[in-house]
């Protein structure tokens, strides 16, 4: 049930909604849809079925969210073409796997790994601009704190999507240690995303610093 530590951001999206900045509404948007994910994913497989089909549809929202959520971070400030790109390659990416190449009734390994390896990528970017720009606490920068928890999930998700493409999984305590690893970094990677809403600022004295 650990999947549901979701909840924890969630709630604290939640409670500060009104408040937030509407820059980071995109995040708290994506947190919603994860917990709705989730409770779908649960019921459909409690009845005896594959949540690959609602689970590939979340990564390809979760994906646009995100990238939005970028946008408002003004990571595409000085390419504003880029936005539109990525969208482009997303979306292509997905039907190429899930529809033409696959069925979306299966899981969208290679999708998950290039779009993990893209947000990764502009996670660390990102962070790099704000460690040589940011003058207050880094600790207590939301966008830095989302940036951390991104780099780190996501890069995992790209190494254990990997392993179950290529077939490195074949041992059973090796993918019980990844289970477990997985697990832990969902786990992390929320109580992140938790500090970052807490540590959101309000509306009427939020300015983004020039990144």
């Amino acid at each position: 049930m650990l999947s549901f530590c979701i909840l924890f951001p969630a709630l604290a999206g939640l409670i500060r909604f009104a408040k937030i900045s509407p820059v980071f509404h995109p995040f708290i948007y994506c947190i919603w849809i994860g917990v709705f994910n989730e409770c779908l994913s649960i019921l459909i497989i409690k009845s005896g079925h594959s949540n690959a089909v609602n689970f590939n549809i979340y990564m390809l929202v979760e994906s646009f969210f995100f990238l939005w959520q970028f946008k408002n971070w003004k990571f595409f400030e000085n390419h504003k073409h880029s936005f539109s790109i990525l969208l482009g390659v997303i979306c292509f990416a997905w039907l190429l796997e899930t529809v033409i190449i696959f069925k979306v009734t299966s899981f969208s390994s290679y999708f998950l790994i290039t779009y993990s390896c893209m947000l990764s990528l502009m996670s660390i970017n990102l962070l790099s601009r704000l460690i040589l720009t940011e003058r207050g606490s880094l600790l207590k920068n939301p966008v830095f704190i989302i940036c951390i928890a991104f780099i780190i999930y996501y890069t995992f998700s790209v190494l254990s999507e990997a392993f179950w493409v290529y077939g490195l999984n074949e041992s059973k305590d090796f993918r019980l240690n990844v289970s477990n690893i997985s697990v832990f970094t969902n786990l992390l990677a929320n109580l992140l995303y938790t500090f970052a809403i807490i540590w959101m600022p309000n509306k009427q004295r939020f300015s983004l610093p020039s990144l």
